[in-house]
């Protein structure tokens, strides 16, 4: 039986992560568009190359929960599309998503302290933010929960764990990519899959910085997924610890998580999982090298 792992995570803080069976369905995107206005200079004519997506219709898209969320989203959109200019045009280049990688992603900027951002929520995201009042577990929240409950409205099983871990099976790949894009969302490849919000999203003018520079690679909210097998009754395998296995009873059976105030199953003893990936000490903050 395979199962994705999906980690969240931004510039090395671990946030959680969504186990789940593979699938879901289809759905299609719309295009982006290339703009070229002239400007004028006080010192001449000058040519400057800007672009707009075309964002995500809100309306046109089939989302699978009764959350209020949604509803407010659609009366909060559609907004103006993010407007690009100089190296951020390459952000219009629909067809080169795939080869930007992390580059695609909508540079958006965002606090990570704490107690201010404790409890940051997706809805926080339907109202305007400065990047002094934004929490990019905001956005982490929302790219958690358009995946699990798109996987959750077909059948499938998430499971939140903390901590990131492996990656998913081609038949999720083929599936979610298209889901996930007709959505606002770059399904990309960079060693492992990852996700984060595209130009497309419909939120994307609210989000964008543009005083950002091209996102770097791990400097944005971004969703990374990971696959795991069960070999048999005692064992289970994961791409990350390809030489050793998982005890089953570290898996199953499940026990409980809340984020946010809601409950979701998460592996048998997340502790094992946190510290076999990050060492004993796990708890203790570490700065990136």
């Amino acid at each position: 039986m395979a199962l994705v792992l999906v980690a969240l995570l931004t510039a090395g803080v671990v946030a959680f992560d969504v186990v789940m069976e593979t699938n879901i369905v289809s759905s299609r995107f719309e295009s982006l568009q290339l703009h070229i206005n002239d400007s004028s200079a006080s010192n001449g004519s000058t040519q400057e190359s800007t672009c707009s997506p075309s964002v995500v219709n809100v309306s046109a898209i089939e989302y699978h929960s009764g959350h209020r969320y949604y509803p407010l989203l659609q009366d909060a959109t559609p907004l103006a599309s993010p407007r690009f200019q100089d190296e951020h045009t390459v952000l219009c280049n629909e067809s080169r998503r795939h080869d930007l990688k992390y580059s695609y992603c909508l540079p958006i900027s965002g606090r990570k302290d704490s107690p201010f951002c404790t409890g940051a929520d997706r809805m926080d995201l339907l109202t305007p933010h400065s990047a002094q009042s934004r929490c990019y577990a905001s956005v982490l929240h929302m790219l958690l929960m358009e995946v699990y409950e798109e996987l959750h409205a077909f059948g499938h099983t998430p499971l939140l764990v903390y901590g990131s871990l492996l990656v998913d099976p081609l038949t999720l790949m083929a599936t979610s990519r298209r889901a996930l894009v007709a959505k606002g969302y770059h399904f990309f490849h960079y060693d492992i899959w990852r996700v984060c919000v595209a130009p497309t999203h419909p939120l994307a003018a609210r989000l964008y910085d543009p005083r950002l520079p091209i996102t770097s690679n791990f400097v944005v909210p971004y969703l990374d997924l990971y696959a795991m097998d069960k070999l048999n009754d005692t064992d289970w395998s994961m791409e990350c610890f390809s030489d050793s296995t998982l005890p089953h009873e570290k898996m199953q059976p499940f026990s409980q998580v809340k984020i946010n105030g809601l409950s979701f199953d998460t592996v048998a003893d997340p502790d094992y999982f946190l510290r076999k990936m990050y060492s004993e000490d796990y708890m203790t903050p570490k700065p990136r090298k």
